[in-house]
């Protein structure tokens, strides 16, 4: 009887445990504010992330994180991707990763059915989750595809989105959760981690 009041006041113990260091996470690494995003529509067939989504990938969704710059940035992008000023490049070249990260979501579906993932404060909560774990709530939203203005014989899109959070501390995981824009119901969750500079 003592053994089993003790195996039970101990997990009572961890739990709550448990929910103080969530607790002082957050007071450590301070609060974490979404600060913009741009979505960009590109046929599949021309993908513009180095091993990231295309027309002959199996999935229909890729995210990753950015915290640092890229050792070598013509390493991520491709030759489809548009090189030009003021684009997805030069932000994560350029970014000031001292106060913030950057987080790239790609979802691939057919032209017919296009929609985009983007940042939300509707649905779940943006906040730290563990000792460098953020928790990102996203929105799927439909998109007209009279509105995408592709040639015909365009069958497959990406909806690439490059969001930037401000922070004070560095995630090394960030667990992505897609919710139905307007039911709010869940419909995906993702992990994103840094990629490994060469």
């Amino acid at each position: 009887m003592k053994r089993r009041a003790l195996l039970a006041a101990s997990a009572a113990s961890l739990t709550g445990l448990t929910g103080c260091l969530g607790t002082v996470r957050r007071r450590v690494s301070g609060r974490i504010d979404m600060d913009h995003a741009t979505t960009v529509f590109h046929p599949a067939d021309e993908p513009w992330f180095v091993g990231g989504l295309s027309a002959a990938s199996r999935g229909t969704a890729h995210t990753e994180l950015f915290t640092e710059s890229p050792a070598d940035v013509d390493d991520l992008f491709t030759d489809h991707y548009p090189k030009r000023e003021q684009s997805m490049d030069n932000d994560v070249r350029n970014d000031d990763y001292s106060n913030g990260f950057l987080l790239l979501f790609e979802a691939k579906m057919p032209v017919e059915e296009a929609y985009s993932v983007q940042p939300t404060i509707l649905h779940g909560e943006l906040a730290w989750t563990g000792w460098d774990t953020v928790s990102v709530p996203t929105v799927r939203s439909p998109r007209d595809p009279e509105s995408l203005s592709f040639d015909d014989d365009v069958e497959a899109v990406i909806a690439t989105t490059l969001t930037r959070y401000e922070a004070e501390a560095t995630p090394s995981t960030a667990v992505v959760t897609v919710y139905d824009e307007e039911t709010g119901d869940r419909i995906g969750r993702h992990t994103a981690t840094p990629r490994r500079r060469s």
